[in-house]
């Protein structure tokens, strides 16, 4: 798909946030008290997603509009990241859920103004992000708030999978395309280099059935870098669809459970597909 015009970007934000402030609004008290991952309730993973949109997004997207240096006191790299993160949460988590859903709507409404007023030679600046592996672009930290968004509503659905359908559900093809896209698209940000040793090895991913495509990334010399299609030659190549990568990615199906029951086909070297485990996101 390339770069995603400024209309892309906005149009998919603000479908993302529409989706996710309706489920939230029909969870009850006692659902946002449940556990909702090992750690944390549902009310805490809200709490989460409503501290990093206001304590780290908006003012990394400010200030790399501004040209002046990021300072999140408390996070200046990437092993800071969870201790950062985890006490913006602890400060929010006390707050009541609704309280929280209205600080959320209004820091993506925030966000989206921003958005608004940049061209798309803005969105290409380059910029950093302290828990990024290297340097993205303005775009990059746009992808990032509706990454967060996805992500988190996939972790709090769990408490209420009957109210809150699974982010692949009826959204249709385009915007399943667009998710999967920017997800390949953003993974090398999050590359962890101090894990992958010598790893060396071009990875092929192709996601079947409504939404899907190829993709594939290449691991070597400390970095990891995507591009769109298939690879030729590659290493190993994972086949599955959009909405079982998902739950890959968020814990929610086991990969040794997905391959015995052919929901992923691995071909190539399988051995590397285990190898990706730890690689992208948290240091923790």
């Amino acid at each position: 798909m390339g770069n995603p015009t400024k209309d892309q970007i906005k149009n998919f934000y603000a479908k993302t946030t529409e989706r996710v402030l309706d489920a939230y609004s029909k969870l009850d008290d006692k659902e946002w008290g449940k556990k909702a991952s090992d750690h944390w309730s549902a009310k805490e993973h809200l709490a989460y997603t409503v501290g990093t949109l206001e304590e780290e997004m908006l003012p990394v997207t400010r200030a790399a509009l501004s040209g002046e240096a990021i300072k999140l006191p408390g996070f200046e790299t990437r092993e800071d990241e969870p201790t950062f993160r985890r006490a913006v949460t602890e400060r929010l988590s006390g707050l009541h859920a609704p309280e929280l859903i209205s600080r959320l709507r209004v820091a993506l409404d925030e966000h989206a103004r921003i958005l608004d007023g940049l061209s798309e030679a803005d969105l290409d600046r380059k910029t950093v992000n302290p828990g990024w592996d290297r340097e993205g672009t303005v775009r990059d930290l746009f992808v990032s708030a509706y990454l967060l968004l996805v992500n988190q509503y996939q972790a709090i659905r769990r408490v209420a999978k009957k109210k809150v359908p699974h982010w692949m559900d009826g959204i249709g093809p385009e915007r399943i395309h667009y998710h999967v896209d920017r997800l390949f698209h953003y993974m090398p940000l999050i590359f962890n280099r101090n894990r992958a040793d010598d790893l060396n090895a071009t990875y092929q991913f192709t996601m079947e059935g409504e939404g899907g495509g190829q993709w594939n990334m290449r691991i070597g010399e400390g970095r990891a870098d995507t591009s769109d299609g298939a690879a030729d030659p590659y290493d190993c190549e994972i086949k599955t669809k959009p909405a079982l990568w998902m739950d890959l990615a968020s814990g929610d199906l086991s990969a040794p459970v997905a391959i015995m029951t052919r929901k992923v086909k691995l071909g190539g070297n399988p051995g590397l597909a285990m190898k990706l485990s730890g690689l992208f996101g948290s240091t923790d």
